[in-house]
């Protein structure tokens, strides 16, 4: 590992001293991959590690199926948090304080706000939901008020096995537990196969429910490199899995909270071959998976041949977030998973699951899911658009594949920390970017909520914040 770190880092130098020295101008194209493995006589694999740097560094810009070319203002002084420079050591996470302070401001009424992820409650069918549910628990009643079996309702499972049909390794009904959100789902995979003190891998940047959940739970966490496009460096996560850090590994792959990217079929089966070939249990978060805008994006559980995947999901972030109704496939660790539920919450409620599969049997939540994916993407564009016309040079934003949240990369390292409490004092609620890592990495990005859609009163609130980041 340290020589193939060095190898990728010396060759990134190299290219910096290039570009730096004029022998590469800003927009220039670079010589393909094949060419560099050549002329530096190392693998394929190395020079990628050593474009993925660059670019996450601002230094290039890699143009899918069009090459990699010089950025336009590329910094060519090595900063200091670099994906190279992530220390492969187990962390204690101490967020929890963090999240909560930058977390309160939501529920004030008169803010703008652009900090918690989730679509606006004006694109969302609330009528026919709550019509919905009137009619099942009228038509049901004995049903909604009694306890439901910890499996789930029948009906209910049944129509979340059949999203799976299409799947290489469709979810059998069996193997599907309901649980009181993904956020239940996530926490009974963690204590089903790791104990206190033992380490968790990680993406970086990552949800930070996750990281919080870690720390209350007293698991540590393991940092892996993860790209805005491919997603995990697996390569650094093998490299954790062979020397045996970790006994868990936690993943989003479609949508991803904040980076927004979806791994392709071949690395997600790739990430599901490390899993089996170490076991290493992999706990995957599909909750923004329904949101993908080209949809089509099966999970890795989809190539989950030997149940070495942790599936859990919910519909709070595509439908409704005070339902609660959430659900995981925990494969090989089904019968641990199971003992767990009924020692905590022993059943999930029984409305939002009659709600739900009478919403799936009737075709509507395809057809809301179908519409939500284009207004999200619309909305997302719209916004990106917006906040780099507002605000400094040197902003970046990767315009995710699904969900509706912006990481925003702030120029000249400004804090997003300082820029959160100078915008709350405005009445614009955004979220810091350092409470998406246990290290001191992320503070010059910030997470933008973009699940509204772009307004006069929205459009003001994006050009204070520019304003601020260029006083900043």
């Amino acid at each position: 590992m340290a020589q193939e770190r060095f190898l990728y880092e010396n060759i990134s130098q190299q290219l910096r001293n290039q570009i730096g020295g004029g022998s590469y101008r800003a927009g220039e194209r670079l010589p393909s991959v094949r060419r560099l493995s050549r002329v530096f006589g190392v693998s394929i694999n190395t020079v990628v590690q050593c474009f993925r740097q660059l670019e996450m560094d601002g230094v290039i810009d890699i143009r899918p199926r069009s090459g990699v070319f010089v950025a336009s203002n590329p910094p060519l002084k090595q900063p200091p948090s670099t994906m190279a420079q992530f220390l492969a050591l187990p962390v204690e996470v101490s967020l929890s304080e963090d999240v909560l302070h930058y977390m309160e401001p939501h529920v004030e009424e008169h803010l703008v706000h652009l900090g918690i992820a989730l679509p606006a409650r004006e694109i969302m069918p609330i009528d026919r939901i709550l019509r919905t549910l009137r009619e099942v628990t009228r038509t049901h009643a004995l049903q909604a008020w009694d306890y439901m079996h910890p499996h789930g309702h029948d009906r209910f499972t049944h129509q979340l096995a059949r999203r799976s049909l299409n799947y290489p390794v469709p979810i059998n009904q069996e193997d599907l537990i309901i649980t009181n959100g993904c956020m239940e789902a996530l926490e009974l995979a963690l204590r089903t196969v790791t104990r206190r003190g033992d380490t968790v891998a990680v993406e970086t940047p990552t949800y930070y429910g996750a990281l919080v959940a870690l720390e209350v739970m007293q698991r540590k966490a393991l940092e892996i490199p993860t790209h805005h496009r491919d997603g995990m460096c697996l390569y650094s996560l093998e490299q954790a899995f062979k020397h045996g850090q970790v006994s868990a590994c936690m993943v989003s792959c479609n949508a991803q909270n904040p980076l927004g990217f979806t791994m392709s079929a071949e690395r997600k089966q790739q990430l599901v071959a490390l899993a089996t070939r170490y076991s290493v249990p992999l706990i995957e978060n599909d909750i923004w998976g329904d949101t993908v805008y080209a949809g089509d994006a099966p999970p890795a559980k989809a190539y989950d041949k030997a149940g070495m995947v942790i599936y859990c999901n919910s519909f709070s972030k595509s439908l409704m977030p005070g339902m609660r109704l959430g659900w995981v496939a925990p494969g090989r660790f089904h019968h641990r998973l199971r003992e767990l539920k009924q020692i905590s919450s022993i059943t999930t409620a029984s409305a939002p699951q009659l709600l739900m599969s009478r919403l799936m049997e009737s075709g509507f939540y395809a057809q809301h899911v179908q519409q939500l994916r284009h207004q999200l993407a619309a909305q997302t564009q719209e916004t990106a658009a917006a906040v780099l016309d507002a605000f400094p040079p040197g902003t970046r934003i990767d315009i995710p594949t699904g969900g509706c949240v912006l990481w925003v990369g702030l120029p000249h390292r400004l804090d997003s920390r300082i820029l959160f409490d100078q915008a709350l004092a405005k009445g614009i609620h955004i979220f810091p970017g350092t409470v998406f890592s246990v290290g001191p990495r992320h503070f010059n990005y910030m997470r933008l909520n973009a699940g509204t859609p772009i307004n006069s009163k929205l459009r003001q609130a994006i050009g204070q914040l520019g304003e601020l980041a260029r006083g900043i």
